[in-house]
């Protein structure tokens, strides 16, 4: 019988492929499935969804990369792209293993960079659904990219978000308490939740020059967006709501990988070095095989932080 397979991101060997694409055969790869299926043994793939990788990553630190980490990045360098400025990384058409090496000792992912100060230094950035493994991820790179991080979640997640680096973090169900602390202080927001609900109280925040972006799609799932959602505001009269809709800007990963290989490539093969040199602190939850991932699956909606691999 048919069943769904659980698992978004792969990392593993090509053992078989069609006449086209002899060339990748024992080949080390990625891929993002956005239907899942990654948990399976073995998968079908067309060629031109896949990325090599370097013979020397590990597997289970490319799964969680993938997983967190790569979506994070990315939609830091999506706000600041879509507002003009310079990306928060290095060049990615360069190699950056020896700039990493050589930058152990400095404080920031922009120091390691080697080049000016990053847009983000010195900005305030907001992060709702921080306790989320991406929302962690999040937490780390914008703190490293010089930017003050401030979080909203379940209140469960506190020590988690504050343990990452967080200024200041609330309860997402408080927000008239953070809504009057952070008026109109935040130069970037990241919504990780998909909560209309939280519009105008990200209007209120927001600083005059704020951008706003919806993570809307991550590897680790879809979020729900209704189609029209200019109507839900417009049923209330919400101003402040529809304000904050009318200039979001939206960052789906699965667009980014199959748009953009090369940078989605060279952004992964980045993140990777930047963990090697202890940069970047991606958590691996566990280790399991499919017969246990129900059992651990558990345990993380239960409070528990980091990524599930599945070995086969």
């Amino acid at each position: 019988y048919d069943a769904w397979v659980p698992g978004h991101e792969i990392v593993g060997r090509v053992v078989r492929a069609g006449k086209k694409a002899k060339f990748l055969l024992d080949r080390k790869v990625a891929a993002l499935l956005s239907h899942g299926g990654g948990c399976s043994r073995y998968v079908c793939i067309h060629a031109k969804d896949l990325v090599s990788l370097p013979e020397t990553a590990d597997s289970n630190e490319m799964v969680a990369l993938l997983s967190t980490y790569i979506a994070a990045y990315q939609c830091l360098e999506f706000v600041q792209s879509e507002n003009g400025m310079d990306p928060v990384g290095p060049s990615l058409d360069t190699a950056v293993s020896e700039d990493v090496k050589k930058s152990e000792e400095s404080s920031s992912l922009t120091e390691v960079a080697g080049k000016k100060k990053s847009p983000l230094s010195g900005s305030c950035v907001l992060i709702t659904g921080a306790g989320s493994p991406v929302g962690l991820a999040l937490i780390d790179i914008a703190k490293n990219a010089g930017a003050t991080v401030y979080a909203v979640s379940h209140s469960s997640h506190e020590k988690d978000i504050r343990e990452m680096g967080a200024r200041e973090w609330y309860p997402l169900f408080r927000k008239n308490e953070w809504r009057e602390e952070w008026s109109g202080k935040m130069d970037v927001i990241i919504d990780t939740v998909g909560d209309y609900d939280s519009y105008t109280s990200f209007y209120d925040v927001m600083a005059s020059s704020g951008r706003f972006v919806r993570m809307n799609t991550t590897s680790c799932g879809e979020k729900f967006v209704p189609k029209h959602a200019e109507d839900f505001f417009s049923v209330w009269e919400d101003f402040k709501g529809s304000s904050v809709n009318r200039m979001a800007v939206d960052y789906d990963i699965f667009d980014s990988f199959h748009k953009e290989k090369e940078v989605f490539k060279n952004d992964l093969v980045y993140l990777h070095s930047l963990f090697k040199y202890g940069r970047i602190l991606p958590n691996v939850f566990s280790r399991v095989s499919l017969d246990k991932l129900e059992e651990e699956w558990g345990k993380v909606m239960g409070g528990g932080t980091g990524v599930v691999v599945v070995s086969p």
